[in-house]
């Protein structure tokens, strides 16, 4: 028989509609945020993002290196803040289809973005490239851009 029609068939379909309600209203909502090993990222900071593709040369390789060599040895206590975060990524991983848009990155590419009330300036940092090898000039370019987008931050 129809359960539209026969008023008995209502009952275990309201009884079910009641219980779900009660138990979904009367759940109480997460009071404490969840909690997490990772550090907080700030609001306002500054994202170094390092882009490469599957297939990596030396010079790749060494601009990352030294990319990261840089941020962890310059800016550890702004990591460890969240202030500066630090990030490699493959372009042509599918997984990271909306930031490499987001950033516009095809290819090996540093880029900084200092964010200032939910705003990115995003700047793609080509120096490093003409300084491949030069230890000393290549950790100075990516560490005064690092600076110079912090102290934009305030």
């Amino acid at each position: 028989m129809n359960t539209l029609v026969n008023p008995k068939g209502w009952i275990p379909l309201l009884l079910m509609l009641v219980v779900g309600l009660l138990c979904s209203c009367g759940s109480p909502a997460s009071i404490a945020p969840p909690t997490s090993d990772a550090p907080s990222v700030a609001a306002d900071r500054v994202e170094v993002i390092y882009f490469h593709r599957t297939q990596r040369c030396g010079g790749c390789i060494y601009a990352e290196d030294g990319i990261r060599y840089t941020v962890e040895t310059y800016f550890a206590d702004e990591l460890a803040s969240g202030k500066v975060t630090f990030k490699v990524l493959n372009v042509e991983d599918k997984e990271n289809a909306t930031i490499v848009k987001k950033y516009g990155a095809f290819t090996s590419s540093l880029f900084i973005n200092t964010i200032r009330g939910g705003t990115d300036h995003i700047e793609e940092v080509t120096d490093i490239w003409l300084l491949l090898g030069n230890d000393e000039a290549f950790v100075e370019v990516v560490k005064s851009k690092i600076e110079k987008s912090l102290k934009e931050l305030g």
